[in-house]
């Protein structure tokens, strides 16, 4: 027994946060069981649901009961990180300049202090500008990601970066790093131990704090592992879940070789190698022999007792690789301590200068760290660690380089390490095993890419069945079917279900039990009650191959068939939303969007999105089914050209201005959903196969489309042509529901809305726009007449269709500067392509053509006053609601304005006169700002 709950409110949220969304109404149907029906709760995608009575007319917002306390929640609810500017600063934040330079930070600060030590330089300024550098850049990138990125403060890689740049203050000198140009001493009455331990414990924090900076390694082995890289067609579900596996082990165990590298150097503070015991013992017995000599008489018994100590001191330290370079006696200690007195021993007659011909195998290092000076009482003898130290330095750099190599190592999957021969030669062999090369990833794909794979074999083995029965059941239908196209087919259907992934071959399985319900209930005789239940199972464990009668109605049966198909085309559209994140699809619906910064799959997804949600085309777009519009999409991308301007970014720019151009001047008042529809396919598809040529350069190249078209905008006729013969394709046809006579007022309608693209037609559009607008002014900027001013929109309802593409085709002089600059230069860069070739074919080069002649800001100042300013203005008198275009075409031609007196350095009576250009261009624009109600006249 089904019972209807009407209502269904449900909160969209993001998957790993609360609620963000606006709340919307679901009119829903409910199984009941034993009598409870459930009230509120979460459903799979972790958005909470609750079932309203039936009266209920406003649902009160539940999004209280989402709330949590907590600073992650607090930063996901914030409203900050949906601004421009921060979206702006997020996508900046995660271009490929920051990772360059976070990459030379990053060696920086790992290897700058071990390497200016292993160069012996003497001095700090060179290596302390550098690290300083270094360590600005890695505080402005943690700001800059924390201000940019709401799931960036509090998470791994958050802690992380703040423990690898604060570590950078142990290597900077005037900080608390080591300076090169003082002497390190030992200083002790007898062992010295207290000394050693304190100079032990000094170098392994700084080994330890640059081991800490390791942590910026992670975020190099995140994008190394593959998660980063555009997802497959054709992958199996059960290595796509092994993959994510991999990729959040690879940071655990980043994390655990970070933490041993930090810890190891502090368990060693206490040791210290035996001989360097010595250093001090030795002092300390010749303070005694130099002290006798300098108090005594200095005779030749104390002098040669003094120099056969300094000898033996010397024979002592000539097998190492470090010794002592010189000995100095004083009898008051040096105010400017160990530094002075190795430049003044033996000046003075308070001091003497020892071992100078017994200490010959050491010389005084460039680098004054390398010296180790040991006092004990009034003798200080200054050793030479050069070797060591640079040994040291250089055993340093390897430790970071091994363990940055068992992190890319453990990390990175097979695909990154494989040779083609070695691949082949496992498969010749049957090693599928070896799916992934690491260790780890083997271990992963072990415990779950197997057991998934034999699960997921039966998925693939239901749906081929599935498919090869919808071919039955059609074949009995079309008895005049040929064969071989049904073994074909059939063939077809196999390899679909052997290569496709899991969830496609669901979809595909759902709509053929469609197909399989239309053709099975024709016949249906009642016998035995089947539940819901024994359908499904039916349905997959046998493959749907049995005929028998089922006691179903076909209209119930059609209607939890379209509830299944309904379900599972919310999982797809879905999991479209999550190929874009959510701050670039919010951004997509203002004039700050600019199409050529998202990915290839982002722009796919946006612009399939932006069809199915468009406000005015709804109530039609939710009729057409997810995958087609993803595949017409998918098609139409295929069929633009990879040139600088007119590509699929540009037709997806297109689109995202026409649905927000349609939205703001509230189109559904003079245009139906269909319509909107329809003006949002032609979008997609106006520019389709553009070559980067205009239509000038084909008629006078003979062009084969100036020849197949008559001359007569061969580029719009072809662009109609290829969009057609798109949708003639059953698989992209998105129109394939609506009725024959309404496909024709569709097709007119898309046919004249991409001619009028043509811009010979554009000044004929502004007549008509401004004439218009004259006739019915009167009507239009009166509020109370809003059925009035419908009725005059929906007489000039064709003007209107091709005013509003037109308007999204060309206005990106009608955008903020940086999206409108952008795009302006592509455009000439194509303009300029062109005119190179025309230059090559010996024909007239086109005004805007000649990159030697052409001012790039001069041209655009030209076009926005003689093409786009009237064209602005005639369209925001007509639609108030599109002031904006005004402000930002008047911005943007004083903005050009800038850049051409900075780049031309013209005379003074040429600044004059572009200045009173200018000043005109903005006066007519500013005057559209004045002329009617800044707010929608209600035509609603």
């Amino acid at each position: 027994m089904n019972e209807r709950l009407p209502l269904l409110y449900r909160s969209e949220s993001n998957s790993n946060g609360p609620p963000n969304g606006p709340s919307t109404l679901y009119e829903i149907k409910s199984h009941g069981t034993s009598k409870r029906t459930l009230e509120k709760g979460f459903d799979a995608r972790h958005n909470f649901v609750h079932f309203a009575p039936s009266g209920l007319k406003n649902v009160v917002p539940l999004q209280e009961l989402m709330e949590r306390p907590g600073v992650r929640n607090f930063l996901y609810r914030s409203k900050w990180y949906q601004k421009p500017s921060v979206v702006h600063l997020r996508s900046f934040m995660r271009g490929t300049a920051i990772s360059i330079w976070s990459f030379i930070s990053l060696l920086i600060a790992l290897f700058c202090g071990d390497l200016f030590a292993l160069l012996s330089v003497p001095g700090n300024t060179l290596c302390d500008a550098i690290l300083t550098a270094a360590f600005v850049f890695f505080v402005l990138e943690f700001l800059g990601n924390a201000l940019s990125d709401r799931t960036y403060p509090l998470s791994f890689f958050f802690y992380m970066d703040l423990i690898g740049t604060f570590s950078m203050v142990f290597d900077i000198s005037y900080m608390c790093g080591p300076d090169a140009t003082a002497l390190e001493r030992l200083q002790s009455s007898g062992g010295g131990g207290g000394g050693v331990i304190v100079m032990r414990a000094a170098r392994a924090a700084r080994i330890g704090a640059r081991a800490g900076r390791l942590s910026r390694v992670a975020k190099i082995v995140r994008f190394l592992s593959g998660s980063e890289v555009e997802e497959q067609r054709n992958v199996r579900m059960a290595k796509v879940i092994s993959n994510k596996l991999s990729d959040v082990l690879s940071i655990r165990v980043a994390f655990v070789v970070i933490c041993i590298a930090v810890v190891l150097p502090s368990l060693s503070i206490f040791e210290y190698p035996a001989m360097e015991e010595s250093m001090t013992a030795w002092t300390t017995f010749l303070a005694s022999e130099a002290q006798e000599y300098a108090q005594g008489s200095r005779s030749e018994e104390a002098t040669a007792k003094l120099d056969g100590a300094l000898s033996r001191l010397a024979a002592f330290y000539s097998t190492t690789n470090y010794g002592p370079f010189m000995a100095c006696y004083h009898e008051k200690p040096y105010p400017g301590g160990p530094e002075e007195e190795l430049e003044g021993c033996g000046d003075g007659a308070s001091s003497l200068r020892l071992g100078e011909e017994a200490f010959r195998n050491f010389s005084q290092p460039k680098r004054q760290e390398f010296i180790l000076v040991t006092s004990v009482q009034h003798l200080d003898i200054f050793f030479d660690l050069a070797a060591p130290k640079r040994l040291e330095a250089l055993m340093g750099i390897s430790l970071i380089m091994f363990i940055i190599l068992v992190m890319i190592i453990f990390s990175l999957p097979a695909n990154h390490w494989r040779l083609k021969g070695l691949t082949r030669q496992c498969w010749d062999l049957g090693m599928a095993g070896l799916e992934r090369s690491t260790i780890l990833s083997e271990n992963i794909s072990t415990v779950a890419l197997l057991p998934l794979e034999r699960m997921l074999d039966v998925v693939r083995q239901r749906c081929a069945q599935i498919f090869r029965y919808t071919d039955e059941l059609q074949e009995e239908e079309e008895e005049d079917e040929d064969a071989a196209e049904a073994e074909a087919d059939e063939e077809h259907k196999d390899e679909e279900a052997e290569q496709d992934n899991e969830f496609a071959l669901l979809e595909k399985a759902v709509a053929k039990l469609g197909a399989i319900a239309s053709l099975s209930t024709k016949n249906i005789v009642k016998e035995d009650i089947v539940t819901e239940d024994d359908l499904m199972v039916q349905g997959w464990s046998q493959g749907i191959r049995s005929t028998r009668n089922d006691p179903v109605e076909s209209t119930d049966l059609k209607m939890r068939i379209s509830n299944l198909v309904a379900a599972e085309d919310a999982t797809f559209m879905t999991s479209l939303y999550k190929q874009v994140p959510s701050e670039m699809l919010e951004l997509s619906r203002t004039l700050h969007f600019n199409a050529t910064t998202p990915s290839r799959s982002e722009n796919l997804a946006i612009c399939a999105i932006t069809l199915r949600d468009h406000v005015g085309s709804k109530t039609f777009a939710h009729s057409v089914k997810p995958m087609k519009l993803v595949k017409f999409v998918t098609a139409a991308e295929k069929r633009y050209l990879p040139t600088p301007f007119h590509n699929f970014s540009h037709a997806l720019d297109v689109a995202c201005s026409l649905s927000l151009q349609m939205t703001q001047v509230q189109a559904d008042v003079f245009m139906s959903d269909l319509s909107q529809f329809a003006l949002l396919v032609a979008a997609v598809g106006h520019d389709m196969g553009h070559e980067g040529l205009n239509n000038t350069f084909l008629v006078e190249t003979s062009h084969e489309l100036a020849v197949t078209y008559n001359d007569k905008s061969p580029l719009e006729n072809m662009h109609c042509s290829k969009l057609f013969q798109l949708l003639r394709d059953p698989e992209t046809d998105v129109f394939s529901s609506v009725a024959k006579d309404q496909y024709k007022e569709v097709r007119e309608d898309i046919i004249q809305a991409i001619l009028h693209t043509d811009v010979t037609k554009h000044n004929e559009m502004v007549k008509d726009l401004a004439l218009f607008y004259q006739m019915n002014k009167e009507t239009l900027n009166i509020e109370e007449l809003a059925e009035e001013a419908g009725g005059v929109l929906k007489a000039s309802r064709t003007t209107m269709i091709n005013a509003l593409l037109h308007s999204a085709d060309v206005n990106n002089p009608c955008k903020p500067w940086e999206v409108a600059k952008q795009l302006a230069y592509s455009c000439m860069d194509e303009f300029f392509a062109q005119g190179d070739m025309e230059k090559s074919l010996g024909i007239p080069v086109g005004f805007l053509n000649d990159r030697e002649k052409v001012n790039r800001a001069n041209s655009q100042i030209g076009f926005i006053e003689f093409m786009i300013a009237p064209f602005v203005e005639a369209l925001v008198l007509i639609f108030p609601p599109l002031q904006q275009m005004s402000i930002y075409t008047a911005e943007n031609v004083q903005r050009w304005a800038r850049v051409w007196r900075e780049e031309a350095n013209p005379q003074e009576q040429e600044k004059e006169k572009m200045a009173a250009r200018v000043q005109k261009v903005v006066a007519r624009l500013n005057a559209t700002l004045q002329a009617g109600p800044s707010s929608p006249r209600g035509l609603t």
